[in-house]
């Protein structure tokens, strides 16, 4: 890390280089002009009027924030008439304990501003005006090319206060970099970049639209790496010190708040299968690797997209890194599984979802897209309605057969009351136009249409099912110890979860003791599992969302914040859990209950979902004790057992080093832990900002030692 960047890192940390919105005073004469006008008018307002971040350390500036103030921003949560109510309604807050709305991710595709700059983009808006007649589109594309005008005006207010700030510094190399810079700025995003640094330049100012996710970084960037190396205009350092100025610019684009120590806020992948069927892992997918793990921050947060064809020296490569990365940023995925899932169960072409990326905590997008939407729904609650409020529907059953028809029944009922959510959620998301990301997204200039009207090509769509090993588990119950070994009576079973196991004792203790739970590579529960999969299938196969995308099923997602309050509100139920628990963090922990080990957790994960519809953003958290990994010999073991996992079907991981020892000290001594990093969700966050709760299910996640 140069002196520079150690200078930029310290003024991020401290919170000294967040970009302070400037709001801009309400005009009475905009009160004459449309909604769509007035909207446009005063989105471009607020960008020209914003600062760029300066000082003598900068090669790069350009970024603004958003605050809400302002329509036509797709990710603000707060800056929408239309969905104003709603957020302050829903946002983060349980809904009839069924579901929780969260925000739609996407991630911009970058190729397009890259191949044509915005002046090209422009280009395509005047194109599609001679195609389209009706007002709505015509108000849509104007106004969406007097945004792409401001981005280009914006730039060149940038370059002049570059050249400024140029002319009166003293020190040859600040003057150098900053001329270097303001003459950069006159060339893009207006125009397509033709260097690495132009480039990277480019992501920098249209991250503002869009941020969220860079996403396939590497894809962007190697033939710019590649050119420049070889023509002897840069440097493999020179490029490192590019790339760390625009993650400290993601850092600081958060407020120093909770959320800015989190790891996952904002996320990208590497690697993964190229439209023509190769291993896309390269030079450059090493360097942003390097580069980030070099800096002291907690976002971007990276996602490895493993393939059969990736070599396993780079796997072992890729899992050094994240052994060696203390702020957690380095996630797993199988590109094998959802590809299956994006082309065999959705139908999108194979070129189209081969880009795909990761957003947020770990959820799925394709570039120039967002996802449908985030909805977290407690699927545990179709158990808590069967054995406390329909317990007459369930104690006549004969077999386990015919007990999972009517729980099956219930489930789908509380299936159908998410997914309409969802849609009446977004269906309102719709009243409002967005104008700025639509310019980076796909199809939105061609459709003239809104982002937010289903005017991109494709979306995830794909509500989070929080609770699904609780259900799991409690099914498990149900059929080892009611029908198969007939130690009590479904009658005694639901009179015991009533009374939350109080005087149940015996019951309890029977369960805890020799239940067959998930994640033990062991048949009877990977079938009941399997068979909880395959109705998720049965329900989803031909469901669409109110824009015609294919539903998909997300498990272990969102803040864990929806777990503590699905919990709360959710009464006992048949796996052993007691009322107000939380429900359980996805399917990679089991409180203990996995007691056969890491490989077994694995290889029931990996066989579960033979359809791949959890491929809407399941996220695997794998506890490891540090010591074993400290060893190299045990480390390449551990290796290997992840490449046998995504080999045989497992869609995700993410890993976690840590000692319950030190866990349970730094609740008793804090001080002497604060650094102390865990992964939660689908992001990190230090352990000492966790809600006790929350603190205390991490401590109860297996730590496999072998």
């Amino acid at each position: 890390m140069t002196e520079r960047i150690k200078r930029i890192t310290g003024r991020t940390l401290a919170g000294e280089m967040y970009v302070k919105p400037v709001h801009i005073d309400f005009d009475r004469e905009d009160l004459f002009l449309d909604e769509s006008a007035r909207d446009v008018k005063r989105l471009c307002e607020f960008i020209l009027a914003q600062e760029p971040m300066l000082n003598e350390d900068s090669a790069f500036t350009g970024f603004f924030n958003f605050d809400g103030s302002v329509v036509g921003d797709a990710f603000h949560r707060s800056g929408h008439r239309a969905t104003g109510e709603l957020i302050r309604s829903f946002y983060l807050k349980s809904v009839d304990n069924l579901s929780t709305n969260e925000w739609q991710h996407a991630t911009a595709d970058y190729r397009k501003v890259l191949k044509k700059g915005i002046s090209g983009i422009r280009a395509e808006i005047a194109d599609s005006l001679k195609k389209h007649t009706a007002p709505d589109e015509i108000s849509f594309l104007t106004g969406l090319d007097k945004v792409a005008e401001t981005m280009i005006r914006w730039a060149e207010k940038c370059s002049g206060k570059a050249a400024a700030l140029a002319d009166v510094t003293t020190d040859p190399d600040a003057k150098k970099r900053l001329t270097k810079l303001s003459d950069a700025l006159k060339r893009v995003p207006a125009n397509a970049p033709e260097t690495f640094y132009e480039a990277v330049l480019c992501i920098y100012i249209c991250f503002s639209a869009d941020p969220d996710s860079f996403g396939t970084l590497d894809r962007y960037l190697t033939d710019f790496y590649r050119r420049d190396t070889a023509a002897g205009r840069l440097t493999r350092d020179e490029a490192a010190e590019y790339l760390q100025e625009l993650y400290l610019m993601v850092q600081a684009a958060t407020p120093k708040s909770g959320a800015f120590t989190r790891g996952g806020e904002s996320h990208f992948c590497i690697g993964g299968y190229l439209p023509d069927g190769t291993d896309g892992f390269n030079e450059m997918s090493r360097l942003i690797t390097e580069s980030l793990l070099d800096l002291p921050t907690y976002i971007p947060q990276i996602t490895l997209r493993w393939t059969k064809k990736l070599s396993h020296e780079d796997f072992y490569w890729m899992m050094d890194m994240e052994r060696r990365d203390p702020h957690k940023r380095i996630a797993f995925t199988n590109d094998e599984k959802r590809l299956e899932c994006y082309v065999g169960v959705c139908g999108f072409p194979y070129e189209r979802a081969v880009n795909y990326t990761m957003v947020g905590c770990n959820e799925p997008a394709f570039l120039g897209a967002i996802t449908g939407s985030n909805s977290k729904g407690n699927i545990l609650k179709c158990v808590e309605t069967l054995f406390h409020d329909r317990s007459e529907s369930i104690v006549g059953a004969k077999d386990f057969d015919e007990f999972y028809r009517v729980f099956e029944k219930v489930m789908f009922s509380d299936l159908d009351r998410i997914y309409e959510y969802d849609d009446k959620y977004n269906s309102v998301r719709a009243r409002d136009v967005n104008y700025i990301s639509s310019l980076f997204f796909n199809d939105c200039i061609e459709n003239a249409k809104s982002l937010t009207r289903g005017g991109g090509d494709v979306v995830i769509a794909s509500p989070m099912l929080l609770g699904i090993t609780n259900v799991i588990d409690s099914l498990i119950v149900v059929k080892q110890f009611v029908f198969d070994e007939k130690s009590f009576t479904m009658a005694e079973l639901a009179g015991a979860v009533k009374d939350n196991w109080e005087g149940h004792e015996d019951i309890l203790n029977l369960i805890k003791k020799r239940g067959v739970f998930y994640g033990n590579d062991d048949e009877r529960s990977d079938m009941v599992a399997q068979r909880l999969y395959d109705s998720f299938w049965r329900y989803l196969r031909d469901k669409k969302n109110l824009f015609g995308y294919h539903f998909l099923v997300g498990d272990l997602l969102g803040y864990n914040e929806h777990h503590r309050w699905f919990g709360e509100k959710t009464r006992a139920t048949p796996d052993g859990r007691h009322s107000g628990d939380l429900l359980k963090f996805g399917i990679g922990q089991s409180e203990g209950r996995d007691h056969e080990g890491l490989t077994a957790l694995l290889n029931s994960i990996a066989k579960t979902d033979r359809h791949a519809i959890a491929c809407g953003s399941t996220v695997t958290n794998i506890s490891i004790d540090e010591n074993l990994i400290k060893n190299d010999a045990n480390f390449v073991k551990t290796v290997g057992v992840f490449e046998t996992y995504f080999m045989n079907g497992g869609t995700h991981f993410q890993l976690t080093y840590v000692s319950k020892e030190d866990l349970l000290d730094a609740k008793v001594c804090p001080e002497k832990h604060s650094n102390l990093r865990v992964r939660v969700t689908g992001f990190s966050d230090y352990f000492n900002n966790l809600k006790e709760s929350i603190q205390d299910d991490i401590i109860a996640r297996t730590e496999h030692t072998k």
